[in-house]
């Protein structure tokens, strides 16, 4: 699948939801506390926890529109110096959220 029908699917898929996804970020080591500071001023991060395994970051975000969080990932975190590598992680469905059930 090419990136423009799959950007066209996702944009499909979000039209009427808030999208919601988790994004791994691999860092520079002596660039971690640099990057955690650069992502936090982003306004639809969430959430964002210093880690350890795979990934140096990970981030919580939350956007109206699908476009907005290629926005976000291309201009946003694409420009941010010490990044490595990106995981993105779309959230099909949310179960539990801030301790609280959700749907049941």
């Amino acid at each position: 699948m090419e990136i423009e029908e799959l950007t066209a699917t996702m944009g499909k898929y979000y039209d009427q939801r808030i999208v919601t996804a988790l994004v791994g970020l691999e860092c520079d080591v002596n660039k971690v506390d640099i990057v955690a500071s650069a992502v936090t001023a982003f306004q639809n991060v969430e959430d964002a926890f210093v880690v350890t395994g795979d990934y140096d970051i990970v981030l919580k975000v939350r956007f109206p529109h699908y476009d907005e969080f290629q926005e976000f990932l291309v201009d946003g975190l694409g420009k941010i110096d010490g990044i490595r590598r990106m995981k993105t992680m779309m959230v099909l469905n949310i179960k539990k959220e801030m301790g609280q059930k959700i749907g049941e």
